[in-house]
């Protein structure tokens, strides 16, 4: 996504021409379209999510459940690095409705961080952010 300014909501065509201005892209509406500043805020901060955390950017995966009948493309699947501890995993939704009390079987019992949460850029910050309030405790018989 980080091509011609779809990283901030930018909707025009691409062109090669730098002298077509129909094709230049609206650096000002970052300034002035509300949406578009938060749509860039959202690709900064997830970015760094993954700059933050290894497994992210390399490591073993396991896409341990899909649910397409509810878009839950849970993809909730699970990196990790051997023998480091670091184990993430990220769980994403197609749906426009929000699944209160979804289970999801975790790789371990304990507390799992919730590091990034992008209801908070729906209308930036979305004072109304569904979420598991930073973390959620895995126990319970095995799932997934």
């Amino acid at each position: 996504m980080l091509f011609m300014g779809p990283e901030f909501l930018e909707d025009k065509l691409w062109s090669d021409s730098p002298h077509d201005p129909n094709h230049r892209i609206w650096w000002d509406g970052l300034d002035h379209d509300r949406a578009m500043s938060n749509d860039l805020r959202f690709m900064r901060e997830l970015i760094a999510v993954r700059g933050r955390l290894r497994a992210l950017r390399r490591g073993r995966i396991n896409i341990f459940h899909c649910h397409n009948p509810n878009r839950v493309l849970a993809l909730a699947f699970r990196r990790w690095l051997e023998d480091l501890g670091d184990d993430v995993v990220v769980v994403t939704s197609l749906s426009e409705t929000t699944h209160f009390g979804y289970r999801l079987g975790l790789p371990r019992e304990g507390i799992w961080y919730e590091v990034f949460n992008s209801d908070v850029y729906d209308n930036c910050v979305n004072p109304i952010v569904a979420g598991n309030g930073g973390r959620v405790l895995a126990a319970g018989p095995p799932l997934h």
